[in-house]
């Protein structure tokens, strides 16, 4: 059970700075992280919805297409001064880089 929880929370620390990573090199801004949701799976997204995150998300963002169909998601609450934002980021589990995103 140890070596179970030990797994999650290297894995949960893995989506956050791989989160983290992708946001800064978005913004040219300070941002203040406030919240991580636990980290869950998910193969509700298709293709298409996967499109129409991205094309929602601006055009210069750069993705690394998803190797699989079982995505990583996390939710995030961040300030970026002076609002606060909620966003949901999915990552490929194999690469940890995230694919797609929506603001909540």
């Amino acid at each position: 059970m140890t070596l179970l929880l030990f797994a999650s929370c290297g894995q949960r620390h893995k989506v956050k700075s791989s989160v983290k990573e992708f946001v800064s090199g978005q913004l040219n801004r300070e941002v203040r992280y406030l919240d991580f949701s636990k980290v869950d799976s998910t193969r509700a997204l298709s293709d298409s919805l996967i499109r129409v995150m991205r094309s929602k998300g601006g055009k210069n963002i750069l993705y690394k297409n998803p190797s699989g169909t079982t995505l990583l998601h996390i939710r995030a609450q961040y300030v970026l001064e002076p609002d606060t934002v909620s966003a949901t980021f999915y990552l490929d589990p194999a690469s940890m880089r995230v694919v797609a995103y929506k603001e909540n």
